[in-house]
């Protein structure tokens, strides 16, 4: 009976990983998307990613008590990251979810990896652009992790967005 059971249950396991399709409702930070995902507006963050807070909210005033930097710092470099961002996506667009959707960060987010209509990595992207900074603990594939430790070194070597824009601010948010 317990293997008949696994086996009706190993599909919805295997699911639970799948690529699934959704529609951008909006893009809300440099690291949280709200999409329709089976009918229900979710919000989803990049697996992986932290990009700079862009209004006044709780981790906004985590950021600030950690880097000893205050909001008139923070906020422009979380603003860009945004309108980054919104000009990778816009409402509307079909984007492809990959990663376990039942799972949720502290804020209530789904976490997951994100690729646009035309297959580019959104987590990937906001970090070679400089907008955003890999996370160093959590469940994140090793594919995945290296490939956004690589994506960081290279815009903060070569400073892409906030490494010019803010390389002071931006580098003591991002613990460098």
């Amino acid at each position: 009976m317990k293997a008949f059971v696994f086996l009706l249950l190993l599909p919805c396991s295997l699911l639970i990983a799948a690529e699934t399709r959704v529609e951008l409702i909006e893009v809300e930070d440099g690291d949280t998307l709200l999409v329709n995902l089976a009918g229900k507006e979710e919000r989803i963050q990049l697996l992986g990613v932290d990009a700079p807070e862009d209004r006044q909210n709780p981790k906004l005033k985590h950021d600030m008590q950690r880097t000893r930097l205050d909001a008139g710092q923070l906020l422009p470099a979380g603003q860009d990251a945004t309108r980054y961002l919104n000009s990778l996506v816009r409402p509307g667009d079909m984007l492809t979810l990959l990663g376990e959707l039942q799972k949720r960060d502290r804020y209530g987010r789904i976490s997951t990896q994100v690729f646009s209509a035309t297959g580019v990595s959104l987590n990937q992207a906001m970090v070679a652009a400089g907008h955003a900074r890999p996370l160093r603990s959590g469940a994140i594939p090793k594919a995945l992790k290296q490939a956004l430790e690589e994506a960081y070194v290279t815009a903060k070597r070569t400073r892409q967005g906030s490494w010019k824009s803010y390389p002071d601010v931006f580098g003591t948010w991002a613990g460098n």
